[in-house]
């Protein structure tokens, strides 16, 4: 996601147990109702038949689409499977990265449970209307039930996106620079780099500037302590640090990968800032607005329309399709973990004892 790429996943269940009576925590995560999704997703099938069926009859500036589906279906099959194991690539550097970040927080959060909170993440982004917010909700509840508190845990999470997106400002920043600089030949309009470029620049030198204010003291999740604490980790030179680089580069390498299965791939750093500047429209919650904004900067950049359609349209099958069967394995095996946690923490409390009852004795 990477998120990334809101919805309230969290689910209440209380009851009592016979023998040592205990109050099971809400630290069990839903079952995907497979029913509604088949209803919530029928809407987009049936708008996608009768889109086809509109290009098909109409024609004129709809065939633009059936040229691009049509190139989708010929793309280069060595160049697919290149883009599916490039967007496995990506989520390990997700799970390397929350298991860095997470681990220092909590020793529950190991490799095993990392990978878990990222694919489960990354099904309920994928499979549920949450705006691209699903897999921090599922990041932050997971936090919360490996005993984390509520600070702790938004704390950690803040930490962690601050390190995961200032690859993402860094890139804009560079590609965009480097195309509005000339160093590489985009052909596109000036502003659409140069603008990206300075906010994201701008973006990075405000962050670091609130970290440089320490309060005195800090009550509450505070922006500047997460940045303070992610250049820490980035002293450290942990390897898993990379995490946050591999998570965007090989997304982006999905969407480069697709390009060139069509056979007519434009510059690399055009890329790059149409995966990025596409990835900002991932804050609208409009469908297809993250699709539409890579076209757009494509199609500025002077790279033909069933190119940019088609190369869209199967970065988007495989950065989505792909993940979310094998999220919804994952969610298993997170509800599994969380269990378990909840069953070691029963077992770590001590049984209980009555309070025996203080006899009253005679003045001395």
């Amino acid at each position: 996601m990477g998120f990334i790429r809101s919805g309230r996943l969290g689910v209440e269940a209380a009851g009592t147990m016979s023998g040592a009576s205990v109050a099971a925590p809400d630290n069990l995560l839903p079952a995907l109702d497979l029913n509604a999704l088949a209803r919530r997703a029928a809407l987009p099938v049936a708008l996608a038949g009768a889109a086809l069926t509109a290009i098909v009859v109409a024609g004129g500036p709809l065939q633009a689409f059936a040229h691009a589906f049509a190139r989708a279906l010929d793309a280069d099959p060595r160049w697919v499977v290149a883009a599916a194991a490039f967007e496995l690539l990506s989520f390990a550097g997700y799970v390397a990265l929350l298991w860095l970040v997470g681990g220092r927080a909590t020793d529950r959060l190991g490799l095993r449970a990392s990978a878990e909170v990222t694919l489960g993440g990354a099904a309920a982004t994928r499979l549920l209307p949450t705006s691209g917010a699903g897999g921090a909700a599922v990041t932050l509840w997971s936090l919360r039930r490996a005993g984390l508190t509520t600070r702790e845990a938004t704390h950690t999470l803040l930490t962690f996106l601050v390190l995961l997106y200032s690859v993402f400002l860094a890139s804009v920043a560079v590609s965009g620079g480097l195309i509005a600089l000339g160093i590489v030949d985009g052909g596109g309009p000036l502003l659409l780099s140069a603008l990206p470029a300075a906010a994201a620049t701008l973006a990075i030198g405000v962050a670091l500037a609130i970290a440089a204010r320490r309060p005195r003291k800090q009550r509450t999740v505070a922006l500047g302590a997460a940045v303070r604490d992610a250049v820490g980790l980035v002293r450290s030179t942990d390897a898993r640090l990379l995490g946050a680089l591999a998570w965007w580069a090989f997304d982006a390498a999905v969407l480069w990968a697709m390009l060139n299965a069509l056979g007519a791939p434009p510059s690399l750093a055009v890329v790059v800032l149409a995966y990025f500047l596409g990835q900002v429209a991932n804050t609208i919650p409009v469908p297809g607005a993250v699709s539409g904004g890579m076209v757009g900067v494509l199609l500025a950049f002077g790279v033909d329309a069933d190119v940019a359609l088609a190369g869209v349209l199967a970065y988007r099958a495989v950065a989505i399709w792909l993940p979310a069967p094998i999220g919804l394995a994952a969610l298993g095996g997170l509800r599994r973990t969380i269990t378990g946690w909840g069953h070691h923490e029963s077992a770590a409390r001590p049984a209980w004892q009555p309070i025996p009852a203080i006899s009253a004795s005679p003045a001395a």
